[in-house]
């Protein structure tokens, strides 16, 4: 009988998650690669070659995936960061911060979706519209169909 052959996916993560992707891979019985680091600079993340089976795989990236949590796009004047993930948001969640108000991006089908649906946020944030703007961000997701939905957010702003 034929073995498949074995998937790779390369994945960055920080360096404080390092243990615990370890565990998941392990628990999955994919076989983990860090990759060298190059450079003088702080290191805070730490590139990873996971191999095993396609499911094995994809199963401990989406693990992986969401313990980063959900993602957050502050377009207030003066935010120190615009984009950003955080485990303090659910995964599938987008929080969208704007000066009048906020919204809040509910993606139904996360997996593979998710990145879909925040690079057309951040192409609206980075196009020069309007950040206070939170009917462009409705109109947007619509797009996605049903698996995405988006809803005011009252005293997001503060």
């Amino acid at each position: 009988m034929n073995q498949p052959a074995p998937s790779e996916e390369v994945i960055t993560i920080d360096t404080s998650q390092l243990a615990h992707a370890r565990q998941v891979a392990s628990d999955h019985s994919v076989e983990v690669h860090e990759l060298p680091q190059m450079g003088f600079e702080p290191v805070t993340t730490v590139t990873l070659v996971l191999i095993g089976g396609a499911a094995a795989v994809g199963a401990v990236v989406h693990i992986l995936e969401q313990r980063k949590g959900g993602q957050v796009v502050d377009l207030r004047k003066g935010a120190t960061k615009q984009v950003y993930r955080t485990p303090d948001v659910v995964y599938g969640t987008v929080v969208i911060l704007t000066n009048d108000g906020g919204a809040t991006v509910e993606v139904r089908e996360p997996q593979g979706l998710l990145a879909q649906v925040v690079a057309k946020l951040v192409e609206l944030a980075t196009g020069g519209a309007e950040p206070t703007a939170v009917e462009a961000i409705t109109t947007l997701v619509r797009e996605f169909g049903d698996t995405v939905r988006a809803k005011e957010t009252p005293g997001a702003s503060r």
